[in-house]
């Protein structure tokens, strides 16, 4: 999207588009009233979709957030249970401690997230959203 809309955004968030960009994604956290919305992951059973190469299912998880840290620890992805993501407040968005996935919660109702993954062919588009079951 060249001008960012929010409410496009939202839409194509919702229908679980697999075109969003780590941009737009950022913008929408970024625009958003710190004191009026929560970025933080809410703790729960999501339902992850990949988006490449196909737009499919792949994994449940039970996140568990708490102070800026999302652990997918319960779930069917294999070692999940090693993965530990830290946020900040003023991002708005989780990091591996690798530095090369990040994660923002791109719908506050739904509370939806969507993952971005950085390699040397980075793309800028979704690699994954969880959607809140």
């Amino acid at each position: 999207m060249n001008n960012f809309e929010a409410p496009k955004f939202l839409e194509m968030v919702r229908s679980n588009d697999p075109n969003i960009t780590e941009q737009d994604a950022e913008t929408y956290v970024q625009s958003s009233e710190p004191e009026l919305t929560n970025k933080k992951a809410a703790t729960g059973c999501y339902i992850i979709k990949c988006m490449r190469p196909c737009v499919f299912p792949v994994a449940c998880a039970y996140n568990l957030s708490c102070d800026w840290c999302l652990w997918p620890g319960l779930s069917t992805i294999p070692f999940g249970c090693f993965i530990v993501l830290s946020g900040s407040d003023e991002r708005g968005h989780y990091v591996n401690i690798k530095g090369d996935t990040v994660i923002m919660k791109v719908d506050e109702e739904n509370e939806t997230l969507a993952c971005f993954g950085h390699n040397s062919q980075k793309s800028g588009k979704v690699c994954c959203y969880c959607n809140k079951y």
